[in-house]
């Protein structure tokens, strides 16, 4: 079943320029002449039949080129193609499974662009872990409040998942951006959680109590750069990862971007909401 519907709103043309200088300033390879493919969807998985809705907005021509795409849902049926993407295409996968839809746009030069998404439609979701497309591990650990928290205590929120350190000055200029997004989009169900790599508790709640950062949930437990949560998702001291380092969880857990904290654009966020 597919069921197209067109989005009017003139916001869009704003969201894809501005993710698109997001994902060029990382990137730094893409040909600044090719078309860019972005394929969102705020849900992909859940229990089979599973209905997506994928949307193309986000997709544009660095040069405002006419372009075309061919959506292909992954699971044998037919691709979906067109020269609209100001929609979202609805699309329902009957059996249970992992099927990745892969979204190709051309320009009439023959350029490409392709994205993918990895959809899992079956009552567990996708497997643990954490690349982009897979739950993000579970954990509880103390709050330097006084509390407690446990990641999937926060299931039907978009989570942003930060680990920092207040030795750390890159992290520390990324939490005003950080923050930004979380008092932007926290009445639309956005949380930020700040996971500390300090040795010392008392070097996270000064910082953020000095520079007033009170949207966050603060969390600390002993051992610093090694502490077991930054074990659990391969930061510090998994050697590869360093720090300010952030994911971002959709509403059910999945991991749907991770990278450095300043490359994460509102537009991705209100792409999961």
């Amino acid at each position: 079943m597919r069921i197209r519907s067109c989005l009017l709103r003139a916001r869009w043309i704003t969201v894809g320029i501005a993710f698109l200088a997001a994902l060029l300033a990382l990137s730094g390879c893409l040909p600044q002449s090719d078309p860019v493919a972005i394929l969102a969807s705020p849900v992909i998985s859940g229990p089979a039949p599973l209905t997506i809705g994928f949307n193309l907005s986000y997709s544009l021509h660095p040069k405002d080129q006419p372009m075309t795409f061919e959506l292909d849902f992954g699971d044998g049926s037919d691709p979906e193609t067109g020269t609209e993407f100001g929609i979202i295409i609805q699309h329902t996968y009957e059996e249970a499974g992992v099927y990745e839809a892969v979204l190709t746009v051309s320009d009439a030069e023959g350029r490409q662009g392709i994205d993918r998404l990895t959809i899992t439609a079956n009552g567990d979701g996708p497997q643990e872990g954490t690349d982009v497309g897979m739950t993000a591990p579970d954990f509880t650990a103390p709050t330097t409040d006084g509390g407690e928290f446990t990641l999937s205590d926060t299931r039907g929120q978009v989570v942003l998942l930060d680990f920092w350190g207040a030795w750390c000055t890159p992290c520390k200029n990324s939490l005003p951006h950080l923050d930004e997004l979380v008092s932007t989009y926290e009445e639309d169900g956005v949380i930020g959680v700040l996971i500390s790599t300090d040795t010392v508790e008392q070097d996270s709640i000064d910082y953020l109590t000095q520079n007033g950062y009170t949207n966050f949930v603060s969390v600390w437990e002993p051992g610093g750069r090694y502490t077991p949560i930054a074990e659990l998702y391969g930061v510090l001291s998994g050697g590869n990862v360093g720090i300010p380092h952030t994911f971002v969880l959709d509403r059910q857990g999945v991991i749907r971007w991770r990278g450095h904290p300043l490359g994460l654009a509102p537009e991705m966020i209100e792409a999961l909401l």
